[in-house]
């Protein structure tokens, strides 16, 4: 539907906020005469009966701090150069703001099928959503979105969503207000997840942006301070990715590369090098970019800082162009007196990996996967090669075990002549094998 539409007809801005509010305390006085149904919850420590009351679908208003839709509100902003910054937050009740947000609620919706089943009329609204008393959906945005969606579309076959049921918060701070988000849609019994850089955008925006403690927010969304920083180190990661690639905060880029970046917190720790370090970013990045063919792009990321030097001395030898000078900058700081010549050219390497061409990332990626594979076939030959030895070694150690009980009077001999012919046998095919081989190498 085109925004007009969704101005005049999906919100109603007839209501400023004190008429919004003086309406609804009208809804619920009539509700509590009337001895209405109400919603039972947990809300600021203690157990609440919300009073329940029927309003128009174009009556509540959409909570712009919804946690699911910041990432697309950034993304929003970052495609549109002339939105300013505040878009969302300067005005809640603002026609274009709300307007944006209905859109942005939808792009959810459909991944999470929510509007497939409501067009199902069979499926009708069973729980009230949850509003504050001035009129902002705290549980139910989506829902909503979908619901306003249906009915303003096809207002016959969709009568059933003309008027939906909502349950009334009493005044609350912020805090409250999250506290109760985190309960309903961020616990671990949540209806549908939320998307990774979604939920690691809101634990950044309290910390870093609202001033709240680690611990604080931790407890709110019921984690470790160590799941904390895992995911603000994922979103840091993420957010350089995406601003390499002139992605700057376009998260939806990167919708399912969260274990990637997960996998690059982790591996980056094992490395003591800021170079190593920064060869393991540039190589995930561009991984991430391009694709792996050969699994998922996770599992290489531990592949990758294993055999990060072979990778490295690889690309050196098969891609030189990338180390050329058009892609090694001037700034004389990058040059190093202490370090040897190896160690500047791994330095070179890695400010060359920061600045390829997609293209040029895909041949990196070609030389990646292609000396992991050859590496793990070594090690399976190191392995194998291993495995005569190894076989002869356990077959001593059974020996000697034998040997160390046969003073013993209740041992069992039957068959034992047989068992000793057979080692012999094998011992002397071994010796066989084993002068041959001497000989084979000497010549």
């Amino acid at each position: 539907m085109s925004e007009n539409t969704i101005k005049n007809e999906f919100v109603n801005f007839e209501y400023d906020q004190i008429e919004r509010i003086e309406k609804i305390n009208k809804l619920l006085e009539e509700a509590r005469k009337s001895s209405a149904p109400v919603a039972t919850i947990r809300f600021m420590n203690r157990v609440c009966n919300l009073d329940v009351i029927y309003v128009p679908i174009s009556f509540p208003m959409y909570r712009l701090e919804n946690g699911r839709t910041l990432t697309l509100q950034d993304e929003y902003l970052a495609t549109k150069q002339d939105v300013p910054d505040d878009f969302f937050t300067r005005d809640a009740n603002s026609p274009e703001a709300q307007s944006v947000q209905h859109d942005l609620l939808m792009k959810l919706s459909e991944i999470k099928g929510i509007l497939k089943t409501f067009q199902d009329i069979a499926n009708e609204q069973t729980e009230p959503l949850i509003i504050t008393n001035t009129g902002f959906v705290v549980n139910g945005n989506r829902r909503l979105s979908c619901w306003r969606t249906l009915y303003f579309n096809d207002k016959t076959t969709y009568k059933h969503f003309e008027y939906i049921r909502v349950a009334v918060l009493p005044e609350a701070d912020e805090k409250a207000i999250a506290r109760l988000e985190a309960d309903e849609q961020i616990a671990p019994d949540i209806k549908a997840d939320y998307l990774w850089h979604s939920e690691a955008r809101m634990i950044q925006k309290r910390i870093e942006e609202r001033g709240e403690k680690k611990e604080d927010v931790a407890a709110l969304y019921r984690m470790t301070e160590k799941d904390i920083d895992l995911r603000l180190e994922m979103l840091y990661y993420a957010s350089q990715y995406l601003i390499r690639n002139n992605w700057e905060r376009q998260w939806s880029k990167i919708d399912k590369d969260a274990y990637a970046f997960e996998q690059l917190v982790k591996e980056r720790k094992r490395l003591s090098g800021s170079i190593e370090k920064s060869l393991l970013e540039s190589l995930t990045f561009s991984l991430v970019t391009v694709g792996s063919s050969e699994g998922r792009i996770y599992g290489k990321v531990p592949e990758i800082r294993k055999f990060l030097f072979p990778i490295i001395e690889a690309v050196r030898k098969e891609i030189p162009e990338i180390i050329e000078n058009k892609y090694i900058s001037n700034n004389t700081n990058l040059l190093f007196d202490d370090l040897t010549d190896d160690e500047q050219e791994m330095t070179n390497i890695a400010q060359a990996l920061v600045k390829l061409t997609e293209e040029e990332q895909k041949k990196v990626v070609e030389v990646v996967e292609s000396v992991i594979t050859d590496e793990n076939e070594k090690e399976r030959e190191r392995k194998s090669n291993n495995y005569l030895i190894d076989q002869v070694k356990k077959a001593v150690a059974a020996l000697e075990n034998a040997v160390s009980v046969c003073s013993e009077e209740d041992n069992k001999t039957k068959g034992l002549d047989k068992l000793l012919d057979t080692i012999d046998g094998d011992v002397a095919l071994l010796r066989k094998w084993l002068k041959e081989n001497e000989n084979k190498n000497r010549n």
